[in-house]
């Protein structure tokens, strides 16, 4: 489904919503509900206004309870869904909930079968279970497939950098915010990169030739993350790359790369991995101001 580039664009039929393969994404979707806001009768505003406010209800509650919630009768979910080009409410809110899923389109379909086939709610002990058997997986895959040569020369461009800046979005985030607290904790200059606040670009532009830009980002991979690895890269700055794999947009433009595999039968994908690179990389650099190394 494609993205009309006119504000107010008309009604996407599904007959040419079926035209294109690839799913629409939430960010586009939301671009259009905001376009065509303002053109929508008011039941339909009242669908799109909590659709942007609440679109992690849109991904969970059922069709009736999202109808109770808005006054309305769910056929006017469905007259909603139409309107956008969607055959059928289930059709719209499979965007809402693939949003909640980071990963590869693979692993979102995979989590949605696996999840459809249940006849009733998990257990929640069956979900605690399942949930640190992820975690316990992705550690695992760490130390069986973890390149140390690729990690001895990302602890060396760390140990030789004067200034550490770390860019990390989405699911990602936390793993950079990481990061960057535990360099501060060892008393080594570093700046978490300001995308929130609009002056990332600004921050890139300051990295000086001995410093050192760390970026972390898994499939979609994060748009203004693979920007400014280019971006850094294009200047001749040193980058260290944390990905998942040598297809990555931020590989081709590292200096130094360290591969990780983020892919799991889990709705929201495991970081436990990336987090023992990361501490790894940092205790190494603890011992070494330790040792005097």
């Amino acid at each position: 489904m494609k993205n009309a580039a006119a504000p107010n664009p008309g009604p996407v039929t599904a007959e040419a919503a079926a035209l294109n393969p690839n799913p629409e994404t939430f960010e586009a979707l939301r671009q259009r509900l905001r376009d065509r806001f303002t053109s929508l009768s008011p039941h339909l505003q009242r669908i799109a206004r909590a659709a942007l406010e609440e679109p992690n209800g849109f991904a969970l509650n059922t069709t009736s309870k999202i109808a109770g919630e808005l006054d309305i009768q769910p056929s006017t979910l469905i007259r909603f869904a139409k309107e956008f080009g969607y055959a059928g409410f289930s059709d719209l809110q499979r965007v809402f909930r693939q949003r909640l899923i980071e990963g590869e389109a693979v692993v979102r379909e995979r989590v949605y079968s696996e999840a459809s086939a249940l006849q009733a709610p998990p257990d929640v002990r069956d979900l605690l279970q399942s949930c640190v058997q992820a975690h316990i997986n992705s550690l695992q895959e760490l130390l069986r497939h973890c390149d140390t040569d690729s990690l001895a020369r990302a602890v060396e461009v760390l140990r030789a950098a004067r200034h550490v800046y770390v860019a990390g979005l989405r699911r990602s985030r936390p793993i950079a915010s990481y990061l960057a607290y535990a360099l501060m904790r060892s008393e080594r200059p570093c700046s978490l990169l300001d995308f929130a606040g609009g002056m990332a670009g600004a921050q890139i532009a300051t990295i000086g030739p001995d410093d050192l830009l760390v970026a972390i980002a898994f499939a979609p991979h994060s748009r203004p993350v693979v920007d400014a690895v280019q971006d850094a890269y294009v200047s001749g700055r040193k980058v260290l790359v944390i990905t998942d794999g040598p297809s990555s947009p931020l590989a081709s433009h590292a200096h130094t790369r360290l591969y990780i595999d983020a892919g799991a039968a889990s709705p929201f994908q495991p970081i436990s991995g990336a987090i023992g690179l990361v501490q790894t990389l940092v205790t190494a650099l603890t011992i070494d101001s330790v040792t005097g190394e």
